[in-house]
């Protein structure tokens, strides 16, 4: 039985729509509709009333009720002038104003900048899915690990997950495996790997393409190759335990027990060029970065932000509690904190500024978070999982209550991993319908051909 989920009574009305026909997932372009038809009134039956004869603004309100992926890709090719009208920005501007009237996004960007399109049809879908009990299925993983489970980590669309444990091993779950009708032998069948990476517990897992990478108490920082039977590729030693990491293309930077910020070379294998960054009196316990910036959070209450460019520390952020989590991207750092409430940072521009605090909700730690273009996803030590607006004062319209501690979430495609306390992975993800035959049939055709060996079926299809 899934965890019980509480809906939020202080929820707006949601006009449900039903999914819409398979999309045209891609851009859409004036060029592809310049053959379509021209759907204003012929000479000589101006007379006759047709849905582009109403006023814009009614229409708009028509269009209102239909699904926004819908509109996006399918309606507007309809004809040039849908086309027209969909593809201006302050229809869905004015949409998403509409149904959600809280400032959105939080740190105001410039229309040109932002993907208006893309943010309403992501706001929807999270609502939809999470207001629509029926449309999301549930697994509780169970027979992967002993100790508590401290992280977990989504990959590949969604269809694969890694959670670490203090019982010092990792798991690798292929998720496509899942049967909601077959639950029991699915679940068995779903685990596929476990590793024994480790001497110390698994404390973070994170990846880039198929590689995995995991940080362990043990001093070392791994990486493993998901597309051959996930083999150690390389390892990385440091003074302490590592707490928290990232993955580039050329880099490994992770957050440690003794204060420090690693920087590791991938192409250094004698770790001659490693960089230690000592920039707080206590523990990382998060890290964030992109090719400006690395900002890291601590147990001494502060957020540094060392500048890249110029090798030294470029701004420090104190906070009233010290961070436990952070989620950066979209021009916005979500900061997770001991009292349970989340801090706002504006890194625009260089500012890295607390524009808002707000109590989410949760009576503890907020252990992780996850923000996206269509809600900010957070868990705690309180034993739920709670599903924000993304936007100024952001009500929850989901909590999620898991009987147990948790420690770790990561969302990727809609599925929504959770893990901790209780020794299992959690997983919902969006129903899916079965798998035809013919669908089947091209897959394993298409693994034949790529010389996939049949175990290994968490290689991207």
């Amino acid at each position: 039985m899934p965890p019980p989920i509480q809906e939020n009574t202080n929820s707006q009305t949601y006009h449900s729509n039903q999914d819409p026909p398979p999309s045209i997932m891609k851009d859409i372009t004036t060029d592809e509709v310049d053959g379509g038809e021209d759907c204003t009134v012929p000479d000589g039956e101006t007379g006759q009333l047709t849905l582009l004869t109403l006023p814009p603004e009614l229409l708009l309100n028509i269009i209102s009720y239909l699904n926004a992926r819908f509109v996006v890709h399918q309606l507007s090719l309809v004809c040039k002038e849908l086309h027209q009208l969909i593809s201006d920005d302050a229809t869905w501007k004015i949409r998403i104003s509409k149904r959600w009237p809280n400032q959105y996004p939080i740190i105001p960007v410039e229309d040109e900048e932002f993907n208006w399109k893309l943010a309403c049809m992501e706001r929807e879908e999270q609502w939809h899915l999470w207001t629509a009990n029926q449309d999301m299925e549930y697994f509780s993983l169970t027979n992967g690990h002993f100790g508590e489970i401290d992280t977990v980590h989504l990959m590949q669309n969604g269809e694969l997950c890694i959670s670490g444990s203090r019982d010092r091993s990792f798991c690798v779950w292929d998720l496509r495996r899942l049967d909601q009708a077959n639950q029991e032998n699915s679940i068995k069948a779903a685990q596929v790997k476990s590793m024994d990476g480790h001497k110390g517990w698994v404390w973070h897992v994170t990846s880039r393409d198929n590689v995995v990478c995991t940080s362990s108490w043990d001093q070392w920082i791994n990486l493993w190759d998901a597309n051959y039977d996930f083999e150690r590729i390389q390892g990385f030693k440091g003074s302490s335990a590592f707490l928290c990491s990232i993955l580039h293309e050329r880099e490994v930077i992770a957050g440690a027990y003794d204060k420090h910020v690693y920087v590791f070379d991938k192409r250094d294998r004698n770790q001659g060029s490693t960089l230690k960054l000592r920039m707080h009196k206590k523990p990382v316990l998060a890290i964030a970065s992109d090719e400006s910036y690395i900002i890291s959070g601590s147990e001494d209450s502060t957020i540094n932000v060392f500048d890249r460019r110029a090798g030294k520390t470029y701004k420090t952020v104190r906070l009233d509690k010290f961070p436990l989590c952070m989620s950066y991207g979209l021009g916005q750092l979500w900061v997770g904190k001991k009292n349970g409430q989340v801090d706002v940072i504006d890194p625009t521009h260089g500012k890295f500024e607390v524009v808002q605090t707000y109590d989410v909700g949760h009576a503890g730690k907020v252990t992780d978070i996850n923000h996206s273009l269509g809600s900010v996803i957070t868990c705690s030590t309180d034993s739920t999982i709670r599903i924000h607006e993304p936007n100024h004062n952001p009500a929850t319209f989901r909590t999620i209550d898991c009987q147990s501690s948790l420690a770790s979430l990561h969302t990727n495609t809609n599925v929504l991993a959770a893990a901790g306390s209780d020794c299992c992975v959690k997983i919902w993800r969006p129903v899916r319908e079965p798998e035809s035959e013919e669908v089947a049939t091209a897959r394993a055709l298409e693994r034949k051909e790529q010389h996939v060996p049949p175990d290994l079926v968490w290689v991207p299809l």
